[in-house]
């Protein structure tokens, strides 16, 4: 019995110690995954190794002296053969010509002995399957032991994995055989195949996943974790989450998450978190819990997503949003203000005007109703201009038209366009142009109408908000070329808080504590815009309840007086001209606007003739030999004015042609001049003004 022992003694240790090592470095190889579940797996492989160890040395001790070099044949046993059909593996034993003679239950059941007992492998597998089994089966013969994993196909035609070692036993005469012990790991591969495919998942995520302790100290990160964070791999391994803490939530926050996970519920919400080199990211974070069989959690695993350019997003259409909304009460604001501002005139404009056709109304009256009408009719123009005006800048369709212009004769006109106003009120009020007495005049080249209209602009808010003390502005040269003007007042003041909004558009004070002024608002926001459009700019400084001062900067281009001079155009002579034997032809669609236009050249004693319609219109033009000049309306119903202007030149290049319209808009005049007109008015017209446009047709013509 000891002989027997000792004989087989080696190769049974030599067959335990292989497997132990294969099993060992199998579990370290699973364990290098380092999901938690390969433990579980690792602790198979392991348990199944030393399952197969203790098999094969049954297989060498049971056996004994009828695998023994020299040993008389014998069969097993029936303990033996007992034991051997009991295992939950499979045992088989090949001769020396690599046929089959014995296969245990399990092997039967799986593969059955029909198809194996006396066949060699190329008589039940493929040539490539053979040729390496015929391989190992060689070695083994030569004392090898051997350890495979395979795939071979049970009789049900079913592929089943197997991890089969193979090692060497002696028949009863000493002739070498292939003793062989296989295990099925089917399902071990699956879940390998799967895990593999899990962490590849996880290593090419673009989310961030975080395995950590109970106590949140990490033990793995993918990747993105490395690339969201700025932290390398082995910077973070051990260290606690709250690495990438940004501070940002308070205690309360955090304690209710660890509370939910630690309870076994998943918690999902955003953090705050900080990066490596201290900048601030959003995340959307998941983290639940990995429990054991006992229910006793090992691990927390959290799975993170960077939403920083979301919340962005979000917080930048939350802003549009506020802002939308707050555009959309100022326009109402402005829509409900601008119906007031429009309706007061109107109703000067409408009341008076029905009174001077009462015939009980005094001269006197008469004169001081159609001197309202005209003030009122003046506001309601302004108001018209400034819609027009914001309308142009919105659209892009305002362009500056540069020319010679003498600085302080433009400040004293304006001067004095303003003084009839200030001393109309009843309320005392000074109101001063400075100006620097060793200064000569100053001359620049700008769009002297916009400037004009910024200076009035300013001066008339001043105007209208100061009740009493004093108004000044002037104007001086600044090193560095630019003109720098200003308007001072002694009024209410701007707070603070409000001095970056006034130039804003639909956006006015709160004037609900202070008494309620006239105006639609448009002023400021209009002369920013023309002020940016002449190259300069436009602020204001103001301390509440002390008063306000407006600047406005613009380039200064010296221009040569003389030749400044030379190109003024001198103020033309608005008195009633002389016309008597003229003929004048009205080419207007609207009667009252002709009825207009003849009551104001009726104490020229031109005569008139009205063409309704283009077509009557050049009907007149051409059976009128005597025709003097043409008032031509763009806006006729069935010829546009520009074919009616055309055909009258084409006729009679020497006609002159003047256009009446009420086309305002940016380029109009300059392409009424291309078409060949000889002067342009827009509506509504003024007497003054359409007496001089004749007066220098007449002038031009003689």
């Amino acid at each position: 019995m000891l002989q027997r022992i000792k004989a087989n003694l080696k190769p049974v240790l030599s067959l335990a110690a292989a497997i132990l090592v294969t099993s060992a470095f199998t579990g370290a190889v699973y364990l290098l995954l380092k999901p938690p579940a390969n433990i579980i797996y690792a602790a198979a492989a392991a348990l199944s190794a030393v399952t197969v160890a203790i098999a094969a040395a049954c297989l060498f001790l049971n056996k004994g002296p009828d695998y023994r070099k020299g040993s008389a044949p014998a069969q097993p046993d029936s303990k033996f053969a007992d034991f051997m059909d009991d295992m939950p593996l499979g045992v088989f034993i090949r001769n020396g010509e690599s046929r089959v003679i014995y296969l245990n239950r399990y092997m039967d059941r799986v593969f059955g002995k029909s198809n194996f007992l006396g066949k060699t492998p190329y008589n039940t597998y493929d040539r490539e399957t053979a040729d390496r089994m015929m391989e190992e089966d060689r070695r083994v013969l030569t004392g090898e032991s051997v350890m495979v994993e395979e795939a071979l196909t049970d009789k049900n035609g079913k592929e089943r994995v197997y991890a089969t070692h193979k090692f060497c036993l002696y028949d009863e005469n000493g002739n070498r055989q292939i003793g062989g012990v296989s295990i099925e790991i089917t399902r071990r591969r699956e879940a390998e195949y799967r895990l593999r495919i899990l962490s590849r998942a996880i290593r090419n995520s673009p989310v961030t996943v975080v395995i950590t302790d109970p106590e949140g100290n990490i033990e793995d990160v993918n990747p993105a974790f490395v690339s969201s964070t700025g932290y390398s791999f082995a910077e973070v391994m051990g260290e606690n989450m709250s690495i990438i803490n940004s501070g940002k939530h308070d205690s309360s926050f955090f304690k209710e998450l660890w509370t939910r996970i630690r309870n076994g519920g998943e918690w999902q919400g955003e953090i705050l978190n900080k990066k490596k080199d201290g900048t601030l990211f959003w995340e959307l974070v998941s983290i639940s819990a990995v429990t054991n069989r006992d229910g006793e959690i090992t691990h927390f695993v959290a799975i993170k997503d960077d939403i920083s350019r979301r919340k962005q997003m979000e917080d930048a259409l939350l802003r549009a949003k506020e802002k939308a909304e707050e555009s959309d009460k100022l326009k109402s604001a402005f829509l409900a203000n601008m119906s007031h501002e429009i309706r007061t005139p109107m109703n000067a404009i409408v009341g008076l005007s029905g009174l001077l056709v009462d015939p009980e109304t005094a001269l006197a009256d008469r004169v001081m109703f159609s001197k309202l009408i005209r003030e009122n009719s003046n506001v309601l123009l302004q108001l018209i201009d400034d819609i027009v005006d914001i309308s142009k800048i919105e659209a892009g369709q305002i362009s500056m038209r540069p020319e010679a212009c003498n600085l302080t004769a433009l400040m004293n006109e304006i001067y004095e366009s303003f003084m009839p106003q200030v001393r109309e009120r009843k309320d005392e009020i000074e109101f001063v142009i400075k100006t620097d007495k060793e200064q000569q005049e100053l001359y620049t080249v700008t769009d002297q109408h916009r400037l004009r209209q910024i200076i009035t602009n300013l001066l008339s808010n001043a105007l209208k908000f100061t009740e009493k003390g004093r108004v000044e502005f002037g104007c001086n040269l600044r090193e560095g070329g630019s003109v720098l003007f200003y308007v001072k007042d002694t009024g209410p003041g701007i707070p603070a808080d409000k001095l970056n909004i006034i130039f804003d558009r639909f956006s006015q004070l709160d004037t609900s504590t202070q008494k309620q002024q006239r105006g639609a608002g448009l002023g400021l926001s209009i002369s920013k815009s023309l002020a940016e459009l002449l190259g300069g700019s436009i602020w204001a400084e103001s301390e509440e309840g002390k008063g306000s001062c407006f600047y406005l900067s613009v380039p200064w281009h010296p221009v040569n007086k003389d030749r400044a001079a030379d190109e003024e155009t001198p103020a033309g002579f608005v008195s009633y001209p002389r016309l008597a034997g003229h003929t004048i032809l009205v080419v207007e669609d609207l009667e009252v606007n002709y009825k207009l236009i003849e009551a104001m050249l009726k104490r020229t004693g031109a005569g008139i003739l009205w063409g309704q319609t283009g077509k009557q219109a050049l009907e007149l033009f051409s059976g009128t030999p005597g025709l003097s000049m043409v008032l031509l309306d763009l806006n006729m119903p069935d010829l546009p004015g520009y074919d009616i202007l055309v055909k009258i030149k084409e006729e009679r290049q020497d006609m002159p042609v003047i256009i009446q319209t009420a086309y305002a808009m940016n380029g109009e005049k300059e392409r009424c001049r291309a078409a060949g007109c000889d002067y342009y008015i827009t509506k509504p017209i003024q007497a003054e003004q359409l007496l001089a446009a004749i007066q220098n047709c007449m002038l031009q013509e003689t």
